[in-house]
């Protein structure tokens, strides 16, 4: 089997700086919201605990920490921060009413809705700085390794 190391090196660094790109772009915009009277800044995580429970709504507290890949105790520490800003709401689960559900509320949709459009825009512009044969590479790559993932379960 051949080595992969440097070419693994490579994509690891790419990576890093696309997640610093997204990451400056995401604080960037947390100060523009449009209009959106929220009165604080999300963070990265905070963000993606977001996405992940818009994702697999209802979802309970241990399967939250599973997906973040956090203990319980960590997971429920963020919740409480974003249930007080009003962003996720716990609700009794109508088939155990011994388990809590929690989902997203309207805010928190909106808020999600606003950044995913700033990043898009970010990205789009990112595209818009490389020749249409590269973009067209990318993309082909992209959905090569999302299809590879989903197989292996990692992706919706």
């Amino acid at each position: 089997m051949r080595d992969y190391s440097k070419e693994a090196e490579k994509i690891f660094e790419t990576v890093q700086l696309i997640q610093k790109w997204i990451h400056r772009y995401f604080h960037m915009s947390s100060g523009l919201k449009e209009g959106m009277k929220i009165g604080h800044e999300l963070t990265m995580p905070q963000f993606h605990m977001l996405v992940t429970i818009r994702e697999n709504e209802p979802i309970n507290l241990k399967e939250l920490s599973d997906k973040l890949g956090v203990s319980a105790s960590s997971a429920s520490l963020m919740l409480d921060k974003l249930v007080d800003m009003g962003l996720a709401v716990r609700e009794q689960s109508e088939e155990d009413r011994r388990e809590i559900q929690i989902r997203l509320s309207p805010l928190a949709e909106g808020i999600l809705e606003y950044h995913k459009k700033q990043i898009l825009r970010g990205i789009s512009a990112l595209l818009e700085s490389l020749d249409d044969e590269t973009v067209k590479q990318w993309i082909e790559i992209y959905q090569k390794i999302r299809e590879h993932l989903k197989k292996q379960s990692f992706g919706k």
